[in-house]
């Protein structure tokens, strides 16, 4: 299962991420959950090291 495209894995900045799988099919639902919360600017405290975190588990998604 596809979580992320391939071409996104290596960015590490919240709204360079949030653009790159912005057009994607095959986007998990918890990383354009990630990137709403990230694009309302209600929640100002949305990290890389969450967007790092959010990666991690996507990619171990993938490898089941």
């Amino acid at each position: 299962m596809k979580t992320m495209p391939v071409k996104c894995k290596d960015i590490n900045a919240v709204g360079t991420f949030c653009d790159c799988i912005a057009d994607a099919e095959s986007v998990d639902v918890a990383a354009r959950a990630f990137c709403r919360r990230a694009s309302t600017g209600s929640d100002t405290n949305v990290t890389g090291d969450e967007l790092t975190e959010l990666k991690k588990a996507l990619i171990d998604l993938e490898s089941d």
